[in-house]
């Protein structure tokens, strides 16, 4: 049986490795803030039309708690 095995794939299936890692490390950080900024835009613009709306209907029956919750009826417990 003969043993020519060289000791791995070497240096540069290391640093190619090494550089993937590290780009792919990059790009998460990046999407990790975009969808941050989307996600706050998003809020931002749904409270100004619930606001909009508020303002323009003059009903706000039920939106500080949540809609269409009945509260304190007898078969409650």
């Amino acid at each position: 049986m003969s043993t020519d095995f060289s000791g791995g794939p070497g240096f540069l299936a290391f640093v190619v490795t090494f550089g993937v890692v590290i780009a792919s490390i990059v790009l998460f950080l990046s999407l990790s803030r975009h969808l941050r900024k989307v996600r706050a835009r998003e809020a931002r613009e749904a409270a100004e039309r619930e606001a909009a709306a508020g303002t323009a209907s003059g009903d706000s029956e039920g939106r500080e708690r949540g809609g269409d919750e009945v509260t304190g009826e007898a078969g409650d417990r």
